[in-house]
């Protein structure tokens, strides 16, 4: 018995060390999404290192042929050139499963092959010959073949790859990228295809043009308010955004090359963490008004280590970054959530929600890459126009506050302007009042002056009557004077001569009447002159035509004299007799 078990172990021994292509039996239910079977990581696969081309028959020498799937392919197996190619071959049946289904080969990853089905060339993905091509796998309909259920088929593969150092980790060996390198699919995926044009054209479209009009808004307003830094740091975020998302996006619209295809990711790998950083250092600046030197580490660090995660599949560091520039933030957005109002919340979420968002996209894309392959574009989309978006629904709320600032500023100032218009009103019938007032005080005052200045005339005229009547009253009173004197004397001459009558003595009483008529002859001078003076008076007060008439003007210089000097005669008696 021991012996019987020792050759059987012995037989096995020989026969697990040698390669045979066993039939593989495929069958529907082995589908993954979107009916693709995923061929790579079958057992039944045997491998040769070089290139024959004679291996692609069906019947073959398989002695120095090792079994060997596809998903354990590595970089270690370069040649000098940097050059991994070889064969593979499995030997497939189809069950009853897969009748009259339509069947298609698809491939993803940039490395070339040429397939073989029973020794004849189906499709070269790629050209493995010279000049090398690599495969672009972007957004390419599967090839369709026609298998039939039950029977055998040798599928051949002839590999050929150069895997730089700069390539994403999703085109590098690795078997969870090399699970899905070569599928055989069903009608489904053909129409996932169609959807993913579709879904790249809606979301390339779409994330381009609102990039490419928020880049232009947030430059215009930063060269209409230079000096407001939250408007420099917006629009360097924009451009930031579009760029990546142009370099997202651009290997849909266009055929690339391997060499534009590394360019193209390297741009965009550093794109996208530049964009969620700035929007990070917005909310700081918000928050804060400066960007502290912790968050300009954490930029640079973040940039080196994206890199490292990207290109060299060395995640640690980038995730220990990427926790430390949360847990910065986070406490940056606590030590000053008192200034979280209003529209500080659009750049709470402007620089949050894509930080975490990259955090939900990172965590898909490590532990469920088919789900990151089925939303990778509406995930990218989202994180792209998040933070630009959210920044412009702050400046728009930042700008409605601004308006309502001004308007109840603009309140403020016409209620000021009211109560001054109040005040002046009131200040004005105070005025008025005031005014009237003295314009009553006025008039009185005018009125009085009237009257004292018809008082101060009529006195003046009083005053020139009085001074008139003296001096009239003196010219009169001279001849009267003599009139008085010269009769008294008279009088007093003709008792004389009645005395001198009864004494009989003529000759006295003919010159005492001599005298008398002498004295007559004076008063009548005189009387005459009286007379004259009253004549003057009553001329110059009757009505006057004004008329001019010829006078002596020497005799009115003499009349005017003489009438002047006896009034200043006349005002010196009254002045000597007050005295």
């Amino acid at each position: 018995m021991k012996k019987m078990l020792f050759v059987l172990c012995f037989f096995l021994g020989i026969s697990i060390g040698f390669a045979q292509e066993n039939v593989v039996t495929l069958s529907t239910s082995q589908f993954q999404s979107h009916q693709r079977l995923f061929l790579a990581p079958l057992n039944g696969w045997v491998f040769h290192k070089g290139n024959n081309p004679a291996w692609a028959e069906e019947n073959i020498d398989l002695s120095d042929w090792k079994k060997f799937n596809l998903t354990e392919l590595n970089a270690s197996m370069e040649d000098e050139t940097g050059r991994v190619e070889g064969w593979f071959r499995i030997k497939i049946k189809l069950d009853n499963s897969f009748s009259e289904m339509p069947l298609y080969f698809a491939r993803d990853l940039w490395a070339t092959t040429d397939v073989y089905v029973n020794g004849k060339l189906i499709h070269s993905f790629g050209n493995t010959g010279n000049p090398y091509k690599a495969y672009n796998p972007f957004l390419k309909y599967p090839v369709p073949i026609y298998l039939e259920p039950g029977r055998e088929y040798v599928i051949a593969l002839h590999f050929v790859h150069y895997e730089p150092v700069f390539s994403q980790r999703e085109y590098k060996m690795k078997p969870e990228y090399l699970t899905s390198f070569f599928n055989l699919t069903g009608p489904d995926y053909v129409e996932r295809v169609d959807e993913e044009y579709a879904r790249s054209y809606i979301y390339g479209t779409l994330s381009i043009s609102i990039t490419f009009l928020l880049f232009f808004l947030f430059w215009l307003l930063f060269f209409l308010n230079p000096n407001q830094r939250i408007f420099s740091l917006i629009a360097i975020l924009t451009t930031c955004t579009m760029l990546g998302v142009v370099t997202a996006y651009y290997h849909n619209f266009y055929e690339l090359s391997y060499r534009a295809e590394q360019i193209r990711y390297m741009l965009t790998i550093n794109f996208q963490p530049t964009q969620i950083i700035f929007g990070l250092f917005i909310l700081e600046w918000v928050l804060t008004r400066h960007i502290s030197t912790i968050s300009k580490w954490i930029f640079a660090l973040l940039l080196i280590t994206n890199a490292m995660a990207h290109v060299f599949t060395i995640s640690a560091p980038f995730g220990i970054v990427f926790m430390g520039m949360l847990a910065h933030y986070g406490f940056v957005l606590y030590k000053n959530r008192q200034k979280v109002h209003g529209a500080t919340w659009a750049v709470v979420f402007a620089a949050i929600v894509p930080a975490l968002g990259a955090l939900v996209y990172i965590t898909i894309h490590k532990y469920s890459l088919d789900l990151f392959n089925e939303y990778d574009k509406l995930i990218t989309c989202m994180l792209f126009l998040f933070s630009p978006l959210f920044l412009l629904i702050y400046v728009s709320i930042r700008f409605r506050e601004v308006l309502d600032d001004v308007s109840v500023e603009a309140a403020k100032v016409i209620e000021v302007n009211e109560e001054k218009r109040s005040i002046l009103e009131n200040q004005n019938v105070v005025l008025e009042s005031e005014v009237e007032k003295r314009t009553a005080e006025l008039a009185a005052s005018l009125t009085h002056l009237k009257s004292t200045q018809s008082q101060l005339i009529q006195a003046e005229k009083m005053a020139s009557l009085g001074e008139l009547t003296a001096g009239i009253a003196h010219e009169i009173q001279n001849p009267l004077n003599f009139v008085n004197n010269f009769s008294e004397v008279s009088n007093e001459l003709i008792d004389e001569m009645k005395a001198e009558l009864a004494t009989g003595n003529q000759q006295d009483a003919m010159e005492i009447a001599e005298d008398i008529k002498l004295n007559l002859e004076k008063i009548n001078h005189h009387g005459k002159r009286a007379d004259s003076i009253v004549k003057g008076m009553l001329q110059h007060s009757r009505k006057s035509e004004g008329t001019k008439e010829p006078t002596n003007i020497n005799v009115l210089c003499d009349e005017y004299l003489r009438l002047a000097y006896h009034g200043i005669r006349a005002k010196d008696k009254s002045f000597n007799a007050t005295l």
